[in-house]
């Protein structure tokens, strides 16, 4: 029989973060608001908080308390407050909604969203037979179209607009997405490749797709696969596709709005693949690549990718001449070889006008098995000082849960938001975070003392996490009523105490734990942090 674990708080001491005080209703729910003074907070979204992945989320470029969100697999939820109050907003496309979302809203008042098809005339994966294109102008009531219908799989959708005041398309709406002849098949007839198709009329009707790869991949869903299709636009109009395939990253380029193609060229190795099947504690992650182009007209790609040490690392690279020529890959993270990044996201910061990279990082746990979210600032072939947003960190439990293949952030008028994907304690399950900033950039997160368990599923051992910043020494106790489990006394070897980066990570066997009520305890001075959990 297996173990399954619930944790919720009994006690916070007043260094701890006040839970979430909101109402949750069906359709409607309040989220507490951010103080003015407030420069960066985290917060689960909805209360209770909702199950959900791969989020995206996007910031009115004229009006940042004007918010949209989307996350797997069909929620949708709109708010005009910063974030006060949510509306959840039901679209009903015919042929269905289920995952891999993408939403943006335009200066000029659109609504447009992406997604994959769940034809109900049909069973999983072939009910995917088209991209889902929807667009709003009142935020209420949602048109969609369906692109790239031809009887195969449709799947990984993303999207951009043609927003350069120069351009000669200004206005285009661009979808790049991979074709499956038959998904999983390990048949060398069956396929991938990458489609394109554009809209001149705000997404009311797209042109007929055209196959952009040159080289197709195959079925498996895996490395050799063409997937995570980007188009980045330039200031004249040109346009770039970039996607993943066979341990390399590829790029082509239009001139004509995607009417026609260029030869396919490989733009720089992705040691290991887009897939990382070895990031310990979750069941998928990847480093698709994004593109971006800033107001210089400099093109950024960011990917994911093996380092010659074997970890995964965060890396881009980037073109000053209109893409003619890319400087060598750039690593983003700048923490020691050893420790995993994965699932990147890159955009430009409105706030700054430069590009700006989000990732999950594991560089301060030994184990893994924990995992952070740190930002960092592109300008040109430089990188700023990666930064610490989140304020706890994220456990990665095990290869049962699926974090989504992305997260995402959006900004707008010196405000900022991450939506990412956070395994929740008291609901066991991932879910749904907002990480909130006010500025031109996030504010360097300083780690608040924390005590966490990881359930780590598949294993007979529990797995446990403490951080207390500044103490020279702690106690972690583990009770069941009055009964002493265990005690551990952590002591810094530093004058000035424990890093905001140091972490004590510890396993359990589960045989100490039969079925029954434990209380978690973390002592330092007179001050004490309880946390309780089940194990049935």
């Amino acid at each position: 029989m297996g173990v399954k674990i619930g944790v919720f708080w009994v006690l916070l001491s007043t260094l701890w973060l006040n839970s979430l005080n909101a109402q949750y209703a069906p359709i409607r729910f309040t989220l507490p608001q951010l103080p003015h003074s407030e420069i960066s907070k985290s917060e689960f979204f909805g209360n209770p908080p909702l199950e959900g992945n791969e989020p995206s989320i996007s910031i009115n470029p004229i009006d940042a308390d004007d918010i949209w969100l989307v996350f797997n697999n069909n929620k949708v939820f709109h708010t005009l407050n910063g974030g006060t109050d949510w509306l959840e907003v039901e679209t009903k496309p015919d042929v269905g909604f289920y995952g891999d979302p993408v939403i943006y809203r335009s200066a000029s008042g659109m609504i447009y969203l992406a997604h994959l098809a769940q034809n109900p005339n049909k069973k999983w994966p072939e009910w995917f037979d088209c991209i889902v294109f929807e667009r709003s102008t009142n935020g209420v009531q949602f048109y969609s179209k369906c692109v790239g219908q031809n009887g195969k799989m449709q799947d990984k959708p993303w999207f951009s607009l043609d927003e350069q005041v120069k351009s000669p398309y200004k206005g285009n709406i661009y979808i790049a997405w991979t074709e499956f002849d038959r998904y999983g098949s390990t048949s060398k007839q069956d396929s991938t490749r990458i489609r394109f198709a554009r809209s001149e009329n705000q997404g009311a009707t797209f042109f007929d797709p055209v196959v952009v790869s040159d080289v197709s991949g195959d079925a498996l869903d895996d490395d050799k696969t063409a997937e995570g299709a980007t188009i980045a636009v330039l200031p004249d109009g040109k346009i770039f596709c970039f996607w993943s395939r066979n341990d390399t990253l590829w790029m082509d380029e239009s001139i004509d709005a995607g009417r026609s193609w260029g030869k396919d060229k490989a733009l720089t190795p992705m040691r290991g693949g887009w897939n990382f099947d070895g990031v310990r504690g979750v069941q998928r992650s990847n480093g698709m690549p994004f593109s971006c182009v800033d107001a210089k007209g400099r093109i950024y790609v960011g990917y994911g990718a093996e380092s010659p040490y074997g970890d995964r690392n965060i890396y881009y690279t980037v073109s000053v001449d209109g893409g003619k020529h890319f400087l060598p890959p750039i690593r983003v993270n700048d923490d020691p070889n050893g420790a995993d990044q994965f699932k990147p996201y890159f955009d430009i910061d409105k706030n700054s006008g430069l590009p700006r990279a989000i990732w999950y990082d594991t560089r301060n746990f030994t184990t893994g098995k924990f995992a952070q979210i740190y930002t960092a600032t592109l300008n040109g072939g430089t990188v700023s000082k990666n930064a610490l947003i989140s304020e706890e960190p994220c456990i990665l439990p095990g290869s049962k849960s699926f974090y989504g293949d992305y997260i995402g952030f959006s900004t707008s008028q010196g405000r900022g938001v991450a939506a990412v994907t956070r395994y929740h304690e008291d609901i066991g399950k991932p879910c749904i975070e907002l990480i909130h900033w006010k500025g031109k950039k996030p504010a360097v997160k300083k780690q608040d003392p924390v005590v966490m368990i990881n359930p780590n599923e598949g294993s007979d051992s529990l797995l446990f996490l403490a951080c207390m910043p500044g103490e020279t020494s702690f106690t972690i106790e583990i009770k069941s009523g009055r009964n002493l489990i265990t005690q551990m006394i952590f002591e810094s070897l530093e004058p000035q105490g424990f890093r905001n980066d140091e972490f004590q990570e510890f396993y359990l066997s589960r045989s100490k734990f039969p079925s029954g009520l434990y209380t978690l305890v973390m002592r330092r001075k007179n001050k004490a942090m309880k946390k309780n959990f089940w194990i049935n």
